[in-house]
């Protein structure tokens, strides 16, 4: 069997699980990603703050603060930098793990990957929200077309996130860096 006739029975037998994906998976791919735009821009706005701390209590970034962190504790809160900065890395491991799904429904959906994440980014990855008419505008879709694509797109992307992206993410270090401990008063 040839590299290619493979490769078009992998995607045959992909587009046939996303299609019969479960009702409870896609719902859970959805509420993720009407959720993840909110997280990333309010993750946005927690970094600035942390930012802004640092330059306020020691007058140099947020690198430098980290990369010194023990000769400054006793100027910045450190027990909130802590928890700030572990949250920082597990928004980043979804951030991440969203980013190869969308990837796999891009190069991996057999005919309209590249439509569907079009779709789901405009949807749920930009840095500011737009409405649904806003979206269909950009992308020259019909109503009834670009609610079709966008379940569809979310049933490929919930198969791929929870069925591929997820399991070979278990290994992978996304827990917090820091230990937390009860901050001193």
């Amino acid at each position: 069997m040839s590299f290619r006739q493979n490769h078009r029975d992998g995607s045959v037998e992909r587009q046939r699980k996303a299609i019969q994906y479960e009702k409870g998976d896609f719902d859970k791919i959805k509420a993720l990603m009407n959720n993840y735009q909110d997280l990333i821009l309010e993750n946005q706005m927690v970094l600035d703050e942390l930012e802004q701390e640092c330059q306020e209590k020691i007058n140099e970034n947020m690198a430098y603060a980290l990369q010194y962190m023990d000769a400054y504790d006793y100027r910045m809160n450190l027990g909130k930098l802590k928890k700030e900065v572990n949250n920082i890395i597990l928004i980043y491991g979804l951030c991440d793990m969203v980013n190869r799904a969308m990837t796999l429904v891009k190069y991996f959906t057999p005919n309209v990957g590249s439509e569907y994440y079009d779709v789901l980014y405009g949807c749920f990855c930009r840095h500011r929200k737009m409405t649904d008419m806003e979206i269909m505008l950009e992308l020259g879709m019909s109503r009834a077309s670009f609610y079709r694509k966008k379940k569809a797109a979310l049933r490929y992307l919930g198969y791929y996130f929870f069925e591929i992206v997820v399991p070979q993410s278990a290994n992978k270090r996304y827990k917090p860096s820091f230990p937390e401990t009860e901050e001193e008063i």
